[in-house]
């Protein structure tokens, strides 16, 4: 499946935005608490909102392999897709497939070997895709960790 090619000015925003990780906020004693991952969203949205990007879906979830979200895309739009984990993830990686007549097509991925993941689609034609988080390496001593996924456009 082709895609377009994102304009320079997004990509190059798009780097700056996903620069090193950010200071951490301590979970609760049963490792339960949203604090840590939504400390590593908070500059992450302010970026985004700072160059003047739309966020038009954000999404926190626990993972342990493999987690599947869907979205429509619209080949009028440039889009980016984050993908981060919180303190317990040493990996996190996105692929995204582009539904063709009830069969997945991978179109973009970021398979990076870092907390953070990112994508730039310029969708050829518009209609469902699905977006993979993949927990690819947890830090020593975990299984699962929590993860967020921030889709945005120019």
């Amino acid at each position: 499946m082709k895609t377009t090619v994102v304009n320079s000015a997004l990509l190059a925003s798009f780097m700056l935005l996903i620069g090193a990780n950010h200071s951490q906020i301590r979970d609760n004693e049963k490792g339960t608490s949203m604090a840590p991952i939504l400390a590593e969203a908070l500059p992450i949205v302010q970026g985004i909102e700072e160059k003047g990007f739309e966020i038009v879906r954000m999404e926190f979830d626990l993972v342990s392999g493999t987690s599947t979200t869907f979205r429509s895309l619209y080949s009028q739009w440039s889009y980016g897709i984050v993908a981060f984990g919180d303190y317990r993830l040493e990996d996190i990686d996105i692929a995204v497939y582009k539904d063709v007549d009830g069969q997945w097509f991978m179109v973009e991925r970021d398979a990076e070997a870092k907390s953070r993941a990112k994508v730039l689609i310029r969708p050829s034609v518009s209609g469902s895709y699905r977006i993979d988080v993949k927990a690819y390496k947890f830090k020593t001593g975990y299984q699962v960790g929590r993860y967020g996924l921030i889709i945005f456009h120019e």
